[in-house]
């Protein structure tokens, strides 16, 4: 794969050359990683997110790995998303080789594949570590569709909240609640994440995220934001039986996710 050298400070990585293939997608950028070995929930959800990048004029980057990667890298393809693959090695090893063809086919299409290291350097075990820090370096903001703990992707969402990315994650993993717990945004898995990926994308940035909250509904607000992390129970609302009502429409408008049954947390 042709490649040129970038000057890793013009991707706020200073002190590094980097080598590209292809062209940077302009930002905003949308970080999107995972486990290799995701539940089929989780892969569909990604698709669903690129549709929301598509339309809200966002790009790709991820990691080119096997699983939740390569899901969101052929998503982008084909919903034309602007994309870049960050992968693990010097540009004269393509990793995994079972992507090499849908490393090409990102470049053919616009997209660019980026390599951290000189040409030569076979990857290593460390390497890994080091290409989710370009990832996030190279994000606006980054979701985690799944991570096991300990795993990689629970490490690149620590590096987001440490980098002070906005970061979201998929509802359902031990890794995913584990980043809640640190300030992630939960984001359901089912129909409604487009919108609850899109209100946190559109949020980015606001001052008064309630302020999107209907009047009759910033009660509710106020009092899931004032539970911190852990999110609240219907039995921890005052006056439970009329703050069930406002949960489930709060749910239906894709404001709030149920993370546990019957524990909720604020989208956004």
């Amino acid at each position: 794969m042709d490649t040129r050298p970038v000057d890793g400070a013009r991707l706020g990585l200073a002190g590094q050359t980097l080598h590209l293939a292809g062209d940077l997608p302009p930002p905003p950028r949308l970080a999107v990683v995972g486990s290799r070995a995701a539940r089929l929930e989780q892969r569909l959800a990604v698709g669903r997110a690129l549709a929301v990048c598509a339309k809200r004029g966002w790009g790709l980057v991820s990691g080119g790995a096997l699983g939740i990667d390569g899901d969101a890298h052929r998503a982008a393809l084909a919903r034309g998303v602007p994309q870049v693959a960050v992968l693990p090695c010097g540009p004269d090893f393509l990793y995994p080789p079972d992507h090499a063809p849908l490393f090409h086919e990102i470049v053919a299409a616009g997209g660019a594949v980026l390599f951290p290291h000189p040409p030569g350097t076979e990857p290593r075990r460390w390497m890994f570590a080091a290409r989710n820090e370009v990832v996030v370096a190279l994000a606006d903001a980054a979701l985690v569709a799944q991570a096991q703990v300990p795993s990689g992707s629970l490490i690149t969402g620590r590096l987001a909240l440490r980098r002070r990315r906005p970061l979201a994650v998929l509802t359902g993993s031990a890794g995913a609640a584990a980043l809640v717990a640190r300030g992630a945004h939960a984001l359901p898995t089912t129909e409604d994440l487009e919108r609850a990926l899109g209100r946190f994308l559109e949020g980015l940035g606001r001052e008064d995220v309630g302020a999107s909250w209907p009047p009759h509904l910033r009660e509710l607000c106020e009092s899931l934001r004032a539970a911190g992390p852990r999110g609240v129970s219907v039995e921890e609302l005052p006056h439970a039986e009329r703050a069930l009502v406002a949960l489930v429409e709060a749910e239906a408008l894709g404001l709030v996710v149920e993370v546990t049954p019957g524990r909720y947390l604020p989208v956004g």
